[in-house]
């Protein structure tokens, strides 16, 4: 598993648990100095680039290509 834990708050490397996955991308970025990755489509915000680019292929090409159907 990686360093965060999305679905519930916690910091995997410090433990930490934060109130919300806002309050965990400020805490990775101020404590452990993660580049914070976002999404060039909709700027939502991601810690890992693979969950970046599954969220981009999930969200916004399969949009792109209904659109020419």
């Amino acid at each position: 598993m990686g360093l965060f834990s999305r679905n519930k708050n916690i910091c995997e490397d410090c433990k930490e648990r934060l109130e919300t996955f806002e309050d965990l991308i400020s805490h990775a970025r101020r404590v452990h100095h993660r580049t914070i990755l976002k999404c060039t489509g909709c700027g939502k915000q991601f810690i890992h680039e693979k969950d970046r680019l599954h969220h981009a292929r999930q969200e916004h090409e399969n949009k792109v290509k209904s659109r020419y159907r």
